[in-house]
């Protein structure tokens, strides 16, 4: 699978974590997720992108 284009557009801490708004590119669609690090807030964002069908899934080459 193959992973869609997602950019991280904002790092707020709230409580003692971090949450991170992630963008899908050419869209409105943002995801607020919770994550240790950017890289990890990117690959939730995209599982939750590929759950509510919004990217399909793509054999990687």
């Amino acid at each position: 699978m193959s992973k869609p284009a997602l950019e991280v557009v904002e790092e707020v801490l709230v409580e003692g974590g971090k949450r991170y708004r992630v963008r899908l590119v050419n869209t409105n669609i943002t995801f607020n997720v919770s994550a240790n690090n950017p890289e990890e807030a990117v690959e939730k964002a995209a599982e939750l992108a590929l759950k509510l069908g919004l990217v399909s899934p793509q054999k990687t080459q």
